[in-house]
């Protein structure tokens, strides 16, 4: 079971949902919080159990340009501060 919590940057107001450290095990599969360098979105992929793709592609853009993303201690994609933990927004099987 995933915990998603709301992550907010106080100084732009940019919020995304992600796992307490960008990865988390669901049922059907694993998920993972990335960063797209192209569209400067946060971004998470779901990989299915067994699947690792060769290829990670941006869900928004289609972009190949990504990295792992970790709310403990990564930034805001739009103005580069920290974002902050807020609210439990879902908790997934």
């Amino acid at each position: 079971m995933a915990t998603l919590f709301e992550y907010k940057c106080k100084n732009c107001g940019y919020s995304q949902t992600a796992t307490p450290k960008g990865h988390g095990m669901i049922m059907s599969g694993e998920l993972y919080t990335y960063l797209c360098e192209d569209c400067k979105e946060i971004v998470d992929v779901l990989y299915p159990y067994g699947e690792k793709p060769e290829k990670i592609i941006c869900p928004e853009c289609g972009s190949e340009n990504l990295k792992k993303w970790n709310p403990q201690t990564g930034k805001c994609p739009k103005c580069e501060r920290k974002m902050e933990k807020t609210d439990i927004v879902l908790m997934v099987d």
